[in-house]
């Protein structure tokens, strides 16, 4: 009886430990740009006027397949930032695991990061440095 309860269990852990994620790279990638969606939305960049740039920061939301930041978005310092940033943290999280799941690769180019936000015609725009060569 032992000997049957043991392979019992055994048979439960392996089924277990299997991973049971059978969506498609379509499917996992539709679920990036929801979460990404739910981001912009709420930073407020498409719905909060921009007066005054004082009021915007800017983060990161994209990582490329070898790390490094891709993709800056502004968003209004109005928000509550914990839970937004938290937002953001679960969105590359994810991102770094379809990357891996997919073998998604890229060029791995150094972007130049944004110096701050201003407002532009009501909207918030990245600002950045000239790129001196």
């Amino acid at each position: 009886m032992k000997k049957l309860s043991f392979i019992v269990i055994a048979f439960c852990l392996i089924f277990a430990s299997c991973s049971n994620d059978d969506n498609t790279q379509t499917e996992d990638s539709q679920k990036l740009d929801a979460m990404y969606n739910e981001i912009i939305t709420m930073s407020l960049v498409n719905s909060q006027p921009c007066t005054n740039a004082e009021e915007w920061s800017f983060i990161a939301v994209n990582s490329s397949a070898c790390g490094a930041n891709s993709g800056f978005i502004a968003y209004s310092k109005k928000i509550n930032k914990e839970q937004f940033i938290k937002k953001v943290e679960k969105y590359l999280e994810a991102e770094i695991a379809f990357n891996k799941k997919w073998n998604i690769a890229s060029t791995c180019e150094i972007r130049n990061i944004p110096t701050g936000v201003s407002c532009v015609d009501g909207k918030p725009v990245l600002t950045y440095n000239p790129i001196l060569y």
